[in-house]
């Protein structure tokens, strides 16, 4: 794709991740202007280039979440990998990795080691419990992340166990945090003229958005529990079933929204009832208008509910599914969806670009990297290394 210079262009970020936590960040940099380059094992490559679904051999997720990248292969965990590593970061601006921790020090690659050689380097580390505590060592996933941020224990209904999220929210949710720290760290480069580290863990990213859960245990001693697609100070509000078997989500428990509720369905003398005569009464009598609303729903398809409601400036949506967002007119009208060119698959529709710039727009600058496909572009051009080395380190397996 084409266009003006994004917003970093000029900055280049070295991803020595897998999965998502650390790569998903580069990729996001990626999207606002930076030149990414992916260092991947040589002849496997990248965890998420073996996780389905497949088109073909060639991993979907990879895809989306590889795009934007150029892709080179070094061992690191050789002498030799290292010795090339130290090489490319005079080159660097940001550093993202998400080994397990100390994994960089016992291959001599540690932050402090590599800012030696660039102080203005930015080293980006992410684990999933942290660089130091107890459980610093101790192995894990995205599982554990959201469960000890505390966000499994109040996800699914509290008859039931908990259920996890629909998407890796704690690797994505880290990213994120970590897109943002990256670029803290840009901006205050800018006055200090060094570089310095960024840390995250997934289960910190998790608790920092459990809204009021800590302070409410603090003060209140309250221990937040599952309650479904409820919440225990807000009524109604649901996912509720409709005629033609989609759901529609409405949530108007506030004393604006309700008396618009009520007017739109029909039911004006409800709030006349001292059961719902407040938030806090609704709250309180919450299966009660719950069961009102769910009626109502029931008998009107998707479409009618939206219309009906959306008049009456009450906040509904129907719960999609991807087939639906694709041709949904507002996705389409944002272009929310974008094509990429994939280098293997060819045009793959995917996620626009986020956030929106308006003088520096996001943009995908390529698809997902074949594995090693820009080796020669990196090593033989940038670090001008000659072709017998380069043809040596391939043989010993090290590129």
């Amino acid at each position: 794709m084409t266009g003006s210079p994004g917003a970093l262009d000029g900055i280049r970020v070295l991803d020595l991740g897998t999965r998502v936590g650390a790569p998903f960040a580069a990729t996001l940099l990626g999207e606002l202007g930076a030149d990414v380059v992916k260092l991947e094992q040589p002849g496997t490559g990248d965890f998420m280039r073996t996780i389905g679904p497949f088109d073909g051999e060639t991993s979907l997720w990879w895809s989306v979440e590889g795009r934007g990248k150029r892709s080179i292969t070094l061992d690191l965990s050789k002498p030799a990998g290292q010795d090339v590593l130290r090489r490319l970061i005079p080159h660097a601006d940001v550093l993202v990795e998400n080994f397990q921790p100390g994994t960089l020090e016992r291959w001599n690659i540690a932050p402090d080691d590599l800012r030696a050689l660039n102080p203005r380097l930015i080293v980006s580390r992410v684990s999933v419990y942290g660089q130091d505590g107890p459980y610093r060592d101790r192995p894990g996933l995205d599982r554990n992340g959201i469960a000890l941020g505390g966000l499994l224990g109040i996800t699914g209904y509290e008859d039931r166990p908990p259920v996890r999220p629909g998407v890796i929210i704690a690797d994505y949710l880290t990213a994120l945090f970590n897109t943002i720290g990256v670029l803290a760290a840009l901006v205050e480069r800018e006055r200090s003229g060094e570089g310095q580290g960024v840390e995250l863990s997934l289960y910190e990213s998790v608790l920092r958005v459990m809204e009021w859960t800590v302070a409410g245990f603090d003060r209140l001693g309250i221990v937040r529990a599952r309650t479904g697609n409820r919440l225990a100070n807000s009524a109604p509000l649901d996912n509720y079933a409709t005629s033609d078997g989609r759901y529609v989500c409405i949530a108007a428990a506030g004393d604006v929204l309700f008396p618009r509720l009520a007017g739109a369905i029909g039911r004006p003398e409800l709030l006349q009832d001292e059961r719902f005569s407040s938030l806090g009464a609704r709250a309180q009598n919450a299966d009660a208008i719950n069961e009102i609303v769910a009626a109502w729903c029931a008998a009107r398809p998707l479409e009618e509910i939206e219309r009906t409601l959306v008049e009456a400036q009450v906040p509904v949506s129907g719960v999609y599914s991807i087939d639906q967002i694709v041709d949904d007119p507002q996705v389409r009208a944002r272009d929310s969806i974008v094509t990429v060119e994939d280098p293997v698959l060819g045009p793959v529709r995917q996620q626009a670009p986020v956030p929106r710039l308006d003088r520096t727009p996001a943009r995908v600058a390529r698809g997902a990297p074949r594995l090693g496909e820009h080796n020669e572009e990196i090593y033989l051009g940038l670090l001008g290394m000659d072709r017998p080395e380069y043809e040596d380190l391939v043989r010993d397996g090290v590129i």
